[in-house]
């Protein structure tokens, strides 16, 4: 079921906007299911109207956490050692307790005691980074990060860090900033004592074996080339080699194998020589933070601390320690290296307008957050707006967004405007807007009313802000402490507590055309085009490492008297109004309003389509935004704790209830003592509900739940409506979701400018639209809702009636911007082949080509006007099944008036007519059983990538507890196999993850090999050799002993409580959705203490992963291979004969007797050229689907399909979500 998702989260969070850009990492298993650049840059525009409460929470986590409070401290009384200093200042939610001390050797240490929490966690930061590299050593302090993790004198290993992690359940990753190298590790708690020492080994005795080199080389030189085909990481560096050379900030930081490697060995040096002698400089006591996280007491952790050796690490040489650690000067960006300008040959289908201004190091300025100030000013988002003018008005940007990167060097501002193709032939009027807009600002100054409503509204946010994972807030908090005084740990990155209108001015007057460099980014479809243009005599550059090309002028040069009008309107002689006239007249005068209206009146030739004029309506300068309303200051928590089933809070707190469940508490379920008690229906009549006919059976899918098990004041409401369907029948084509996307883009245009204002205040709206469902959630402060939904609804149903409403330059405007997205392919190629897969398995999931050939279609009056019926068409003119969920700090009776408000409000049309409805509403998206082995050949979808890919999936078949447990034990175990073995040992490419998925019902068995080394064809029987060689070899290998720490590890996570809100949220609300499962956590818990549970059904489970069902009929698996080839003159390769694919999998290590059954497979396998609903439908109906049931106990299995009912519980107590097992390994990246 695809689903089109439209958000309006409007509170810019307090970022951590003084921490440095992390550069390099170590190693990356796998991108489907994380962020390839991590990029660290500090102010994150969110251009596109962010999506969900779930992503505003994860905002709020990852850049609240490290807060001050200036009031309300949540003060705990602890007995401490001497010398060490409680961190009592602390957002009101955190239950955490904190202490800092410095170690007889003059370590400093923060130890981190989290009473509820399973895991462990350990992280050191070190003040060394890309700055430190040697000229001639370019990469060095990466390679340092890399080497670091292959062995120690204790534990040599090259592996055993991994592998002992591996055996608790457990990650490892680092990575290196400018100016600091982080690294960092969790697991179970049961792994503390092992863990630090074998982690302070890091820091006491690495052994820098010569014999790795090459291989972390190539793995450092993989890393590059993933960040080459990266379009932002690309023009990130082009504006900073513009940084005087004398200057650490414009060299090149990753290093490759050139650097590391060729040249050293071309100069008689060795990099191992080089890395010890930069390990003695840089790694001593002064410049290294320590954090450890866990259950433990502070007293416990600090025993463990030193058993671990960490007090007796050398202080390290004398220069080291007295560092200055300042890249200050030579400045990087001194007036003869700005007012540039290059336009450079773009990657990507969109073009960009990047503009750079150089500020002073924010380091010591913290306390006045002023990039926070700045990034709201700069991406408000109300009515006539800098954005909704570049964007709605004009047309020229389809979205903007702004970055910082903040070092003792300096701070790099990036204003980044994504532009339409008028944009891109008129960029002078982009600036000039701009330069309008900051002309306003200055004149109007800093407005104190605005910057106090931000300092409370970020106090509020971070008083309630959800803890960070284990080894997050322990990584974050170790970088904070290279840089932020003890006493605001955890404060300086996350709160306003001194006002600095003084320097925020300065920062404001900083932004002008002598302190800016500029980069224009061509579309790819231009190619060199805009280059030829301009080139003549200026030099055609190129960019050494990074291979991009562009041409280098003075903005001058390339905008004659365009600096000399902005300097003339930033000096502060005119007022809004003539500044608005003085901008709209050059407007004027430059034709851009006429090129404007010709593409509007182009599009209006159109009869369907009303004409318009740009400059009607069109208010300049743009609006800046004024103190934020509504901020909630008397806030009730009279609901906010949920109450324990069958105890009253009284009697048994959360924390008790918690500590029972990890005591083996038996006397009710340790989904209870983890979750809280599940939801309970709720009655709730809708009347008067005149244009929408509900289905009789809401009142049996309304759920509620008040409070919850960690301290928040908010609410969540969240209500589905899903239309009655054929789960196996016909499907919709993809232009059903194509219109809804449209019509979504369309009706957030409309509305989100309008309650831009109305959200800033912490409450959040969403509107999620498929061809079968219409979601819509709200979530925020209780008080604030009831404005909310009614504005948000009125809204809606006005859109929704009013035809013709939309502007068709707008209307065009959306369907290009989602055209070029769609001819873009930005992300890994990794991700993609998960993608194909799912496209090939999952109903409602089309490819960008299928989108993109119904958009091309669409850009017309038909088409204009189906997307603005298409809610009414689509979904509204159906009877549809009301499910929802009220959880948080209220009542019953005011979530029932809440749910009550939602429902009643969402109206039919008047000119929609109702349809019959047929079918059942579809709890379990049905997934594809294809009836043979799939291969898919095709090319890399990335042009000019040079990586082959291969993805080879099993599909294992339905899940139940049993396959549930067994498998997620092996997720880990497969994880690590597949890393050490094919990424570490055989470095067949940079990015390699295996592990343990679910698509709907589904359990899946993959692995990924992302490379250039092999073709995708032996890459893919690399994979089998690791699942028909390595893993069952494993597996017999195992102790009983490693057995049961396997389990316990798996028992471990599976007892983690929840993080925050957002868990306890997606515990309940998805499997409300699905309508089951009751009693899964505790089912696998029990499993995992019973006979059945054994070493045995471990390898067991593997036999059917390689041999697939014991009731297939056929003797192949369920096998879907995804391959990509990096595309040369000789285009895709042919299949491999089958003698040929004999050879490949024995030089790959396939066992012996799997070679018949690849063999069988071999000959049986369906090929495919593409990936598309078309040749999904031809799958299914040669295949079928597997059966949509949810199996949710022990005594059910998928041998035993007629025993199961479960697709609607009568009623709904433990829904708890068994967690889908990746690799079992994290990423080392940034």
């Amino acid at each position: 079921m695809a689903s089109h998702t439209s958000t309006d989260s409007r509170l810019p969070q307090p970022h951590s906007q003084y921490a440095p850009l992390a550069e390099n990492s170590k190693d990356e298993k796998s991108t489907a299911n994380s962020d390839e650049l991590g990029r660290n840059f500090q102010i994150s525009s969110y251009p596109r109207l962010l999506c969900s409460l779930v992503a505003l929470l994860l905002l709020v986590v990852i850049f609240v956490m490290r807060g001050y409070l200036s009031g309300n401290a949540a003060t705990v009384e602890v007995s401490l050692p001497d010398q060490t200093q409680l961190l009592q200042v602390k957002p009101q939610a955190d239950l955490r307790i904190y202490q800092h001390l410095t170690l007889p050797n003059g370590l400093q240490v923060v130890n981190i005691q989290d009473n509820q929490s399973r895991q462990m966690a350990m992280s050191m930061a070190v003040r060394a980074g890309s700055y430190d590299n040697p000229k001639e050593l370019p990469g060095l302090a990466h390679f340092c990060e890399h080497m670091l993790f292959l062995g120690t004198e204790k534990y040599p290993e090259p592996s055993g860090f991994d592998q002992f992690l591996q055996q608790y359940g457990g990650a490892s990753n680092a990575y290196t900033a400018s100016e600091a190298t982080v690294y960092f590790a969790s697991a179970s708690h049961r792994a503390s004592e092992e863990g630090l020492d074998r982690f302070a080994d890091f820091f006491r005795a690495p052994l820098f074996k010569k014999e790795f080199v090459q291989k972390e080389v190539n793995a450092i030189n993989s890393e590059h080339a993933k960040n080459v085909q990266d379009n932002f990481y690309r023009i990130y560096e082009l504006m900073n080699s513009k940084a005087d050379p004398r200057s650490p900030v414009g060299r090149f930081a990753t290093g490759d194998i050139k650097t590391l490697y060729d040249e050293p060995k071309r100069n008689g040096s060795s990099p191992v020589d080089a890395l010890q002698t930069y390990f003695k400089e840089r790694y001593c006591i002064p410049q290294m933070r320590l954090v450890t996280f866990g259950p433990q007491s502070l007293e416990e952790q600090v025993h463990l601390v030193k058993k671990a050796g960490f007090d007796t690490l050398s202080s390290g040489a004398e220069a080291c320690g007295a560092s200055a650690r300042s890249f200050a000067d030579p400045p990087p960006f001194p007036p003869d290296r700005m007012g540039r300008m290059m336009t450079v040959k773009g990657t990507e289908a969109i073009g960009q307008l990047w503009l750079h201004f150089e500020l002073p190091s924010l380091t010591r300025h913290y306390a006045g957050q002023p990039l926070s100030y700045l990034n709201y000013v700069l991406q408000y988002g109300g009515t006539n707006s800098l954005g909704r003018i570049l964007s709605d008005g004009l047309g020229l940007i389809s979205s903007q967004e702004v970055q910082a990167d903040t070092s003792s060097a300096g701070t790099a501002l990036f204003v980044i405007f994504h532009l339409t193709d008028l944009g891109q032939s008129h960029p002078e009027a982009v600036l000039d807007i701009f330069y309008n807009y900051l002309a306003s600002i200055r004149k109007s100054g800093v407005d104190m009313d605005f910057y106090k409503s931000l300092q409370e509204m970020y106090q509020l946010e971070w008083d309630w802000s959800e803890p960070l994972a284990a080894d997050e807030v322990a990584s974050s908090l170790a970088e904070a402490m290279t840089r932020l005084p003890t006493k605001e740990l955890l404060s300086g990155d996350s709160l306003i507590s001194r006002k600095d209108p003084d320097f925020l001015s300065s920062i404001w007057k900083s932004l002008k055309p002598d302190n800016m460099n500029v980069a224009l980014v061509s579309p790819s479809s231009l190619g060199d085009q805009p280059l030829k243009k301009i080139a003549g005599n200026t030099k055609l550059r190129t960019l050494p490492h990074y291979d991009v090309k562009y041409v280098e002028r003075k903005v001058e040069e390339a905008m004659p008297g365009a600096t000399d009008r902005w300097n003339s309107w930033l000096k502060g002689g005119f007022n809004a109004d003539d500044l608005g006239k003085r901008l709209q007249e050059h407007l004027k005068a430059s034709k851009l309003f006429d090129a404007a209206n010709a593409i509007a009146a182009q599009t209006a030739k159109d009869p369907k389509m009303p004409t318009t004029n740009v400059e009607d309506g069109l208010v300049l300068p743009p609006r800046i935004p004024s103190a934020i309303q509504g901020i909630p200051r008397n806030i009730s928590l009279e609901h906010m704790h949920s109450s324990a089933r069958g105890h009253s809070e009284q009697s048994l707190g959360t924390s008790n209830l918690r500590a029972a469940a990890f005591e083996g508490w038996s006397a009710d379920s340790k989904a209870d003592a983890l979750y809280g008690p599940a939801p309970v229906q709720l009655s709730l009549s809708i009347e008067g509900v005149a244009n929408i006919s509900l289905l009789a059976a809401e009142n049996k899918d309304v759920w509620f739940r008040s409070g919850w098990v960690n301290p928040s004041p908010k609410v969540k409401l969240a209500v589905e409506f899903r239309a009655l369907t054929n789960a196996t029948g016909p499907e919709e084509d993809a232009l059903h979701s194509i219109r809804l996307s449209i019509y979504r883009q369309l009706l957030m245009e409309a509305i989100a400018p309008e309650l831009y204002d109305l959200t800033a205040a912490g409450s959040t709206y969403e509107l999620n639209m498929g061809p079968s469902d219409l979601g819509i959630t709200f979530a925020g402060y209780q008080e604030a809702l009831p404005h909310l939904i009614s504005k948000v609804m009125t809204a809606f149903n006005s859109f929704n009636e009013q035809l013709n409403a939309t502007r068709p330059d707008r209307f065009m405007r959306v369907v290009n911007s989602m055209r070029e997205e769609m001819k873009t392919y930005s992300e890994m190629p990794a991700k993609y082949a998960g993608q194909d897969r799912e496209i090939l398995l999952r109903r409602g999931v089309y490819s960008q080509n299928e989108r993109l050939a119904i958009l091309e279609a669409e850009a017309d009056g038909e088409g204009f006007i189906a997307a603005e019926r298409a809610a009414g068409d689509l979904l509204l003119s159906q009877n549809l099944h009301m499910t929802a969920l009220a959880i948080g700090n209220f009542g019953q009776a005011q979530a029932a008036e809440s749910l009550r408000s939602i429902a009643s409000q969402v109206q039919r049309p008047s000119w929609a007519h109702q349809v019959p409805s047929t079918g059942s509403v579809q709890r379990v998206p049905r997934v594809v059983k294809p009836s043979r082995p799939i291969e898919l050949r095709v090319a890399n979808p990335r042009p000019g990538d040079p990586n082959d890919v291969a993805s080879l999936t099993i599909l294992y078949g339905v899940s139940d507890v049993r396959s549930r447990v067994a498998l997620g034990i092996i997720a880990s175990i497969l994880g690590t196999a597949a890393f050490d073995e094919l990424r570490t040992q055989r470095q067949l490419g940079y990015v390699v993850s295996g592990g343990i998925s679910m698509t709907s019902n589904v359990l899946m068995v993959s692995t990924v090999v992302q490379g250039t080394k092999l073709h995708a064809d032996d890459a893919e029987a690399a994979i089998e050799g690791l699942f028909t060689s390595i893993m069952p070899k494993i597996l017999k290998d195992m102790s009983e002993a490693d057995f049961r720490q396997q389990v316990d590890a798996y028992r471990q996570q599976l007892l983690s409580p929840p993080l925050g809100v957002s868990e306890e949220i997606t515990h309940f609300w998805e499997h409300i959705i699905q309508g089951g499962c009751m009693y899964l956590l505790d089912e696998a818990l029990s499993f995992l203490t019973s006979s059945e549970c054994s070493k045995g059904l471990l390898i067991d489970t593997w036999k059917r992963v390689l041999s697939g069902s014991s009731d297939d009929k056929e003797k192949w698996r369920n096998k879907i291979s995804v391959k990509y080839f990096a595309v040369n003159n000789s285009g895709i390769p042919s299949r491999p004969s089958l003698e040929e694919a004999k050879a490949s999998w024995s030089k790959q290590g396939v066992a012996s007797d799997a070679m018949e059954l690849l063999s069988t497979e071999w000959e049986n396998t369906k090929v495919l050229d593409r990936a598309n609903s078309e040749v999904r439908a031809e799958l299914a109906k040669d295949g079928g689907y597997f059966p949509g049931d949810l199996l949710c106990t022990n005594s059910q299995t998928g041998e035993k399909q007629e025993e199961i009912v479960m697709r609607q519980q009568p009623a709904v107590r433990y829904l708890s979500l068994l967690h889908a097992q990746g690799p079992g390994k994290s990423l080392r990246r940034p």
